[in-house]
């Protein structure tokens, strides 16, 4: 089933909301030490495939692209190089690395799962 202009709509304001939670998460102190590494890593990958969801159905007259896909990518550089300027959060190329991995991700399974099943 194809997504209605109206479920767009709502996509796209799903998806503001979650720039913003996003924005705010990464801004704040860490409660405390991050226990294991990884966990970081794949919580950056399912967030950025979450927020490559909602760009995508919130556009849906156009695939998802090196447009879609780079727009995300460059809001989590921004939201690195504002870490590098809050005294307890650091820039780190690892997390864009593991954000990108969420992107390509979508790109490569997630959207062409969704199209399979005709719901993209």
């Amino acid at each position: 089933m194809p997504i209605s202009r109206c479920n767009s709509a709502g996509f796209q304001i799903l998806l503001g909301l979650a720039l913003f939670v996003v924005f705010i998460l990464a801004t704040q102190p860490l409660d405390g030490p991050v226990l294991v590494e990884i966990n970081d890593k794949v919580a950056h990958a399912l967030t950025f495939l979450t927020l490559a969801f909602l760009a995508d159905a919130g556009w849906p007259e156009t695939s998802f692209n090196w447009t879609k896909a780079g727009w995300l990518f460059a809001y989590g550089v921004a939201i690195e190089v504002t870490q590098s300027f809050i005294p307890f959060r650091m820039f780190s190329f690892l997390d864009m690395l593991a954000n990108g991995s969420g992107l390509l991700l979508y790109a490569v399974v997630m959207f062409p799962l969704l199209k399979k099943f005709a719901w993209r």
